[in-house]
């Protein structure tokens, strides 16, 4: 990929807000705490360009996994990225592309799109390390989220328009 200096620039913005909104972070009985990182993840898939999209949230990640304490709680390092939730950290990227390659034809249904496809591979993961089954899992990981994710996706939606109207002057 070859990115301009103001596309570098955007890039590291959205990596770095990411991280911050990571640490926006409410523990719930389980496994699985509610962040904002979701939030973050709907915004800037509906601002960016696929590639841009996935390369943002992958960065993150990447700073994420060399022990920048940029996840939820302010915890980083590989130990992070094989946790039970780990899953839904390697999902962020992919998340990103299909929302933001999806979003010119419905931008509510790219975010339910993309938010099943965090889930797919996030309680597939999850079921994995921790041996647990699909329902206890579902119970667990899915279910007790799904209202915020509707109110996170509704809010992504505005912040991102208001993005978009007071970037394009300066494209």
């Amino acid at each position: 990929m070859n990115f301009k200096v103001k596309e570098m620039c955007q890039l590291a913005l959205a990596a770095c807000l990411l991280a911050l909104f990571s640490q926006i972070k409410i523990d719930l009985p389980g496994y699985v705490p509610l962040t904002l990182q979701t939030f973050m993840v709907y915004v800037i898939a509906l601002t960016f360009k696929p590639n841009n999209a996935f390369t943002a949230c992958f960065v993150y990640l990447c700073m994420g996994a060399i022990g920048l304490p940029v996840f939820a709680g302010f915890h980083g390092g590989i130990s992070s990225l094989v946790s039970y939730t780990g899953g839904y950290l390697f999902a962020f990227p992919i998340m990103a592309y299909v929302i933001s390659c999806s979003k010119h034809i419905n931008r509510y249904g790219a975010c339910f799109l993309g938010t099943f496809v965090c889930y797919a591979i996030g309680t597939g993961y999850f079921m994995l390390v921790s041996q647990m089954a699909l329902m206890p899992s579902l119970m667990m990981c899915v279910i007790p989220f799904l209202p915020g994710d509707f109110v996170k996706i509704i809010l992504a939606k505005k912040v991102a328009e208001k993005i978009k109207i007071r970037t394009e002057n300066y494209a």
